[in-house]
């Protein structure tokens, strides 16, 4: 059911957005008359793996994270998805059934669209139609990356690249905004694991990390363990 929106404030929130943020002002006064709002509590999931969900998302607060789980309960993060991002369902494209779960990292409110009324306007759009065509393109290269992490690279340099990417550049220090089995499914290993393997960073030197926030004391001793170092 359709809900009641501030229809300026959602367009300018859309602005931002890497596909929907091309649209025009008028398209975007068109795509937000149709948006349904969902508040969503961290762990909720707005779709489950297996599912038909040929709809588009936008995430107005909090974020999103896609996860695959497998028969036995273990789980892996494919990807999270931030504030101000739009996500396109796979099962508007093929078909077929969403290959992950899409569900709350935080507590969050997103807008869905039916896909095929966000195509009618896409398709109105040569710069929105680029947009998805190297969002979709990135997506591929992420998805390469991650499984050659996987395959080649030990716990302790995946999850020193994911500490890495939380943590900007430009900063020493960043919130902590993941619990330890959240940070587990992220570079595919147990909660015990990690706990270990921080444990031993610490011991080291190269970090601290409290319930509150993540602080590298070493970026560079981090950036060898993933074999990035300039």
């Amino acid at each position: 059911m359709k809900v009641s929106i501030n229809m300026q404030d959602l367009i300018t929130m859309l602005d931002n957005a890497d596909v929907l943020g091309k649209f025009t002002i008028s398209q975007k006064q068109r795509l937000v008359s149709m948006a349904v709002r969902h508040t969503l509590k961290r762990s909720e999931s707005l779709y489950w793996q297996g599912d038909q969900w040929p709809n588009v998302l936008f995430i107005a607060t909090g974020g999103l994270q896609s996860v695959i789980y497998s028969s036995d309960g273990r789980s892996f993060v494919v990807s999270a998805w931030v504030e101000g991002s739009d996500f396109w369902g796979h099962s508007l494209f093929d078909g077929e059934p969403m290959p992950s779960t899409m569900e709350a990292a935080q507590d969050s409110i997103v807008y869905t669209w039916e896909g095929e009324d966000v195509l009618r306007i896409l398709f109105e759009s040569p710069n929105a139609i680029r947009a998805l065509l190297r969002r979709k393109t990135q997506m591929i290269r992420k998805r390469r990356e991650t499984i050659s992490d996987l395959a080649f690279q030990p716990v302790t340099g995946r999850l020193a690249k994911l500490l890495l990417e939380r943590v900007p550049a430009s900063e020493v220090s960043a919130e902590r905004d993941l619990t330890l089995d959240q940070i587990a499914s992220m570079v595919a290993s147990s909660p015990e694991v990690v706990c270990r393997t921080l444990y031993q960073l610490q011991r080291n030197g190269l970090l601290q990390v409290t319930r509150a926030s993540i602080t590298l004391h070493d970026r560079d001793a981090l950036k060898r363990l993933v074999g990035t170092e300039s």
